[in-house]
């Protein structure tokens, strides 16, 4: 076999085993080099010019965005006072992920009033930054919301009515987030919104335990 049918085979083999990654960075980085051994197929040997345009265009466009992937994965400073939250709460997240959420969201005060209602749709994810939310049932306090909890998490994740009360006596901070631009994240950005399902389903799951605990007591 000839230099230029090797090279030729070297880029439809590295085409074939791009098939199988499912990680975006390292599909894009075999796909541009298998294009780089087909220009220099096509260029070099075959004098082919319009394949070789066409595949230095892949070439160029695969480059831009491994350059894109690999300085939005660069870690980023996060600021000492959320620092807490990204570590108990959005770790899965990458630091770049987190800031561009965080960023997203709204920081908003609330004393002495209703954040939610019982049987209203929710149209914004909110987390408390300081103080402490209530939240009733029939008027009946059933649990308290500090730092690091979600308010109308559930109503987020499956578009029901809200199903409890929740109240600020004293002055609450909270970042609000709109649900709708969240939800798009779903088509523009799905790895994001697994990793933020994720997340909202470890808080849910920290408020049912203790929750289920005391109910198993009281039985």
């Amino acid at each position: 076999m000839n230099e230029s049918l090797i090279i030729l085979n070297i880029g439809y083999a590295l085409t074939f085993v791009a098939l199988a990654i499912r990680e975006v960075l390292w599909l894009r980085t075999t796909l541009t080099a298998a294009q780089i051994s087909l220009f220099t197929y096509h260029y070099f040997y075959a004098e082919n010019n319009f394949a070789a345009f066409w595949t230095a265009v892949f070439v160029i466009v695969n480059t831009y965005n491994i350059v894109k992937i690999v300085l939005e994965r660069r870690p980023k400073l996060i600021p000492d006072e959320i620092r807490d939250l990204y570590e108990d709460i959005f770790k899965n997240l990458t630091t770049s992920e987190f800031l561009y959420f965080w960023n997203m969201g709204v920081i908003k005060s609330v004393k002495n009033d209703y954040f939610i209602h019982s049987g209203e749709k929710q149209s914004n994810l909110l987390l408390v930054l300081s103080g402490v939310a209530n939240v009733e049932v029939n008027k009946k306090p059933i649990a308290k919301l500090d730092r690091g909890s979600f308010i109308a998490e559930i109503s987020f994740l499956t578009g029901e009515q809200a199903s409890a009360d929740v109240y600020a006596k004293d002055e609450v901070i909270f970042i609000s987030w709109r649900s709708e631009r969240l939800k798009n994240m779903q088509h523009d950005n799905p790895g994001f919104w697994m990793k933020l399902q994720h997340a909202l389903s470890e808080d849910l799951i920290k408020k049912v335990k203790p929750q289920a605990k005391r109910e198993s007591q009281i039985e």
